[in-house]
């Protein structure tokens, strides 16, 4: 699977204190700076001690994440090639609950990593057409990883459906700007 193929891998929703504006997403822990840092932690080994059910495909395997970032919406994902990453995701087809989400993670996840970590924000296009934002997070500390959140329109997609990632993982998966 190429980095084009993967635009879909990225971004987040609403973390840490939820959106007012969207009450179905929940934060599925406590705290979730200790449990963002518990996840980077255990990026050398494919995350490992995050992994519950899995779920085997043709390119990667799916695991049920056994510690959840957004209640209901959080994943591993181990490719063949041995890249892996932690995913949350969620669709709504209402753009201002979807820019709502990213504008609440990005904050979360800026106060979690702190200065240490650069951040580059993009416009995601193809073909000329807009699809969204992202931005990524990167550290010497961690080499090969990237912390990505993404408020996307996906192409061709139904009713203008909007699609919020949080991504952390391998350098490789995450979606380069078009």
């Amino acid at each position: 699977m190429n980095r084009k193929g993967l635009w879909f891998v990225g971004v987040a929703m609403a973390l840490g204190t939820g959106c007012a504006t969207d009450a179905n997403l929940k934060a599925g822990t406590d705290d979730p700076c200790t449990t963002m840092k518990g996840i980077i932690a255990d990026f050398g080994s494919g995350f490992q001690s995050f992994r519950g059910k899995r779920n085997d495909f043709t390119s990667l395997t799916v695991y049920a994440a056994k510690e959840e970032l957004v209640k209901g919406h959080c994943e591993i994902w181990v490719w063949n090639d041995g890249d892996s990453a932690y995913v949350c995701s969620a669709n709504t087809p209402d753009g201002e609950i979807a820019a709502q989400r990213y504008r609440n993670s990005l904050k979360t996840v800026q106060q979690c990593l702190g200065d240490s970590w650069q951040e580059d924000s993009v416009t995601r296009e193809r073909d000329g057409r807009y699809l969204g934002v992202a931005t990524g997070f990167s550290s010497d500390a961690h080499p090969g990883l990237v912390i990505s959140v993404q408020n996307i329109v996906p192409p061709g997609s139904y009713r203008s459906l909007r699609s919020n990632y949080l991504y952390i993982g391998s350098a490789q998966k995450t979606p380069a700007p078009d």
